[in-house]
């Protein structure tokens, strides 16, 4: 019979069902609301090098007001403004970067969260940026005067 390893992990032997007896027990804390809560309630990403699930950083509770763009919007504007091609240069405007687009997920389909509509392509890394300051525009201030030292 051969061996069925942890679905979450890629590692460890399954013991739970698909899980290790780590995975299974593992806990995070919700960036916003500050539980320590099974991973469980963490709602999966993407993958790791090395097959390990990544997890959101917020619980599934938290992100529950967070709207996806929908897969009909998606399909439009990609009609009307295709993903630029792998290999090919794409300038972002908001870090005003050309990045040589290497991987599907260099370059991404920005949207509204609270809404569903899309905003346009932009550079993983501004995506992420915006995201971690949760697409806020005080923050966003508060951090531009950060940087011109003007944070009282």
């Amino acid at each position: 019979m051969k061996t069925k390893y942890c679905t979450e992990c890629n590692r460890n032997k399954a013991t739970h069902g698909e899980f290790c007896d780590s995975c299974f027990k593992e806990t995070k804390i919700c960036r916003r609301c500050q539980q320590q809560k099974s991973i469980f309630e963490f709602e999966k990403n993407q993958k790791t090098i090395r097959g390990k699930v990544s997890r959101r950083g917020e619980c599934k509770d938290c992100r529950s007001w967070k709207k996806p763009m929908s897969a009909k919007d998606r399909e439009k504007f990609e009609k009307i403004y295709p993903p630029p091609p792998i290999g090919k240069p794409f300038h972002c405007s908001i870090c005003n970067r050309t990045i040589i687009r290497q991987y599907k997920n260099d370059v991404v389909l920005d949207h509204l969260h609270n809404t569903g509509k899309i905003r346009g392509w932009i550079c993983r890394m501004c995506n992420n940026s915006m995201g971690m300051m949760e697409d806020d525009v005080n923050i966003l201030e508060r951090a531009v005067k950060w940087l011109r030292g003007t944070l009282k």
